[in-house]
């Protein structure tokens, strides 16, 4: 744990001397927050440690976004760097506050740190490898419009993302970048234009709030005009179909198309959306946290889809989850 958490902060947060560091955690996760506090001071940080527990409890008893109460807030916002180690559920929902949002404007480098820290295997070379096969599929897209999305269990969705600039969210932390998970996760993501999406969407792999650890039933999600309209499938289409109907009016909208870069992420967590292989496609708010996004709300949920073949203004450069122009 000792020997990834300094990976971590070394080669990811990229924290230096007198960096003012904040580590957010919860009671669940205080082994690992622990090691992550003393690898950031050994690189001098100034560093403060604080449990927000509470908060993280009440944020897993709904479905929004969990923005967080003002004290918090500002001590966010005078960090140089922020390290979350909570709930990972909480924590990818967190990404969408508005506290965030301010710290990011602040220039803060930020993340949430994935579960397992010590567990992984992980080495710098590791990190290399994302940041460089992510830079490659953001060289393909360059200039993408029209994207068609299919797969064998029956996700047949259009959208563009045309004029959209790419989200990079990799483990070497920027100033100033849109906080994401760390240091397995690679991923592209695009804020969809708003009204864009036609067709059907059939999650297989994870969900926010909804399927943490995997659907049992596929999701069928029918969209017409970038709009969910129509949710079939088993007790957790029933789950997501309640949360829409009780939420505001920018919960259906096709917000984020988004595609996994990283090695060494497993399925079967809600890690599953950073992993190489996969897409993901959110409802709701993409305002927050994608550049060019006007889609504003209180929920932002993600879900995976696997095994994707993927056509960008016609050219197909994926297919079954397999890059075509290498990786």
């Amino acid at each position: 744990m000792t020997k990834e958490a300094l990976i971590c902060v070394r080669k990811g947060f990229r924290v230096k001397p007198n960096d003012r560091v904040l580590v957010i955690a919860d009671g669940d996760h205080k082994a690992e927050a622990e090691a992550l506090t003393a690898a950031a001071n050994s690189e001098g940080g100034q560093v403060v440690l604080m449990d927000v527990s509470p908060h993280v409890v009440k944020g897993l008893l709904h479905a929004e976004i969990p923005e967080p109460p003002a004290h918090i807030s500002a001590s966010m916002k005078n960090s140089d760097v922020i390290i979350i180690k909570t709930n990972i559920d909480y924590a990818h929902r967190f990404a969408h506050t508005n506290a965030v949002r301010e710290s990011v404007d602040n220039q803060v480098r930020i993340a949430s740190v994935e579960e397992g820290l010590g567990s992984w295997g992980l080495t710098a070379e590791d990190i290399d490898d994302v940041e460089s096969r992510t830079d490659r599929l953001i060289s393909e897209f360059k200039g993408a419009d029209r994207i068609h999305v299919t797969t064998e269990s029956g996700t047949d969705i259009r959208l563009s993302i045309k004029d959209r600039p790419p989200l990079k969210v990799t483990p070497v932390r920027q100033s100033g970048v849109m906080m994401g998970p760390m240091p397995l996760w690679g991923e592209v993501a695009y804020a969809a234009i708003e009204g864009s999406a036609e067709g059907k969407i059939v999650v297989d792999g994870v969900m926010n709030v909804v399927a943490p650890y995997g659907v049992k039933n596929p999701i069928r999600i029918s969209v017409k005009s970038g709009r969910a309209y129509e949710i079939s499938g088993g007790e957790e289409a029933t789950k997501l179909d309640e949360i829409l109907r009780n939420a505001d009016e920018g919960s259906n909208m096709v917000a984020e198309f988004s595609l996994g870069t990283g090695h060494l992420e497993k399925l079967g967590t809600l890690s599953e959306k950073g992993k190489l292989g996969t897409i993901h496609i959110a409802l709701g708010d993409n305002h927050h946290a994608y550049p060019g996004g006007k889609n504003v709300s209180k929920l932002h949920l993600d879900a995976t889809i696997r095994n994707p073949t993927i056509e960008v203004d016609d050219r197909k450069i994926i297919e079954k989850g397999n890059w075509l122009f290498g990786q």
